[in-house]
């Protein structure tokens, strides 16, 4: 079993080994223990929400949304029904080892798929064989010869793969079927880099596929059921971590507000044996679940809200100033023409212009000379029109009234 760089870093392959040895042949009995028998199921799903303390609002924390822990508060364990939209990531701790080859893919010297620069390492290989494809690019064809199955970074390109130069300045293409090389710029025989493998393990809210950052995103071996001194709860594992990434920069990371949401395995994440990963109900082991199932969990997202962020008199605005809404996520720019001005009695105001100043906040411009009329009643009014970028919308309009200054 290919055991990727985040591996190595936690754990030699012959000590993974040992500890599936000697998983297998005893019962478990403490929280250090990981359980190889049967499917493997998720054991906790941690996430971050927004809560209330007080008369706080807007605060923050990580919980075990799905599953618990026995030193666990009830403050720290619970359904999560307001999982922040933004930054958050979700820590999905698994009673066992899963394959990292179907998890993690390596970085090559040179595309082998179009543009694409990594691949996925083949079941059985190992540290060595990473190590003879990553040696110079002279002799990788006879030490990484494309024949042999455990041989990584092929290219699939029907013309080959553009490989750097040779040694006579004419350009290098590697044949289809052959290896390109693994990416070892610091020569130690491993992969310099690893990515998330697009698709592996998703978030799904409805029939929203949220984006998946497959770099920030990883599979670590390392941890178990007992909380270490460094790290906490967040140290707990064996887990993937998956990191939302945003579709089309500058957006935050985000999650469709309001919206329910799960996890969602390819049937090619798997454990030694070849069963598919499953969620028993809350996370109790005991209970067992169906290969392939995870169902079981689930959580919701906060929704959509919006807030003032500049300053406004009430009974006294300038007749000239700028007015900003924030909101809680990124805001489709598509939705902005619905926001819409309101001058007393019932008249549609047209004189001014809302831009995204950020992808979260829309400025609110008067265009008309002089700016808005003296001592005359406004209402701006943010529809449930107004869309995040997955056209979620708030749960109702959200409205400005104010009188301006003389």
């Amino acid at each position: 079993m290919y055991t990727a760089l985040r591996w190595i870093s936690h754990r030699t392959p012959w000590a993974l080994a040992a500890s599936i040895a000697v998983a297998a042949c005893s019962t478990p009995t403490s929280a250090t223990d990981l359980h190889p028998e049967g499917p493997p199921m998720i054991q906790q799903v941690r996430l971050k929400e927004t809560y209330t303390a007080g008369s706080s609002t807007g605060l923050e924390r990580v919980v075990f949304g799905f599953g618990s822990h026995p030193d666990a508060a009830p403050a720290d364990e619970h359904p999560v029904t307001t999982a922040s939209a933004n930054g958050n990531k979700l820590r999905i701790i698994v009673d066992e080892l899963l394959r990292g080859n179907n998890l993690e893919e390596i970085a090559c010297r040179f595309a082998v798929a179009g543009p694409e620069l990594y691949a996925k390492v083949p079941i059985g290989a190992t540290p060595d064989d990473i190590a003879r494809c990553s040696v110079a690019q002279d002799v990788l064809a006879s030490r990484c010869p494309g024949r042999n199955p455990l041989s990584v970074c092929i290219c699939a390109n029907d013309g080959g793969c553009p490989s750097g130069t040779k040694i006579d300045g004419t350009p290098n293409v590697t044949p289809k079927g052959e290896s390109v090389g693994v990416l070892d710029l610091d020569l130690d025989g491993a992969a310099d880099n690893t990515r998330f493998i697009k698709g592996s393990v998703g978030i799904r809210c409805g029939t929203i596929d949220v984006p998946i950052d497959v770099d920030m995103s990883y599979w670590t071996p390392s941890g178990n059921q007992q909380k270490p001194a460094q790290g906490g709860f967040d140290a707990l594992g064996p887990a993937i971590v998956l990191v939302p990434g945003p579709s089309t920069p500058p957006d935050n990371v985000v999650l469709p507000t309001g919206a329910e949401c799960g996890v969602v395995f390819s049937s090619d994440v798997v454990d030694k044996d070849g069963n598919q990963v499953c969620a028993p109900p809350d996370g109790e082991l005991a209970a067992g679940c169906t290969p392939g199932d995870v169902s079981a969990v689930k959580f919701t997202v906060e929704p959509m809200a919006f807030a003032l962020n500049s300053a406004l008199s009430v009974t006294a605005q300038s007749r000239t100033a700028d007015i900003k809404i924030k909101a809680n996520v990124p805001i489709d720019p598509a939705s902005l023409g619905n926001v819409a001005v309101i001058e007393d009695p019932a008249t549609s105001y047209t004189q001014f212009t809302a831009v995204l100043s950020m992808p979260g906040e829309i400025t609110i411009h008067w265009t008309a000379v002089g700016g808005l009329a003296a001592l005359t009643h406004y209402t701006i009014m943010v529809p449930t029109t107004v869309t995040d970028k997955y056209q979620k919308s708030a749960p109702q309009p959200f409205q400005l009234a104010f009188t301006t200054a003389n």
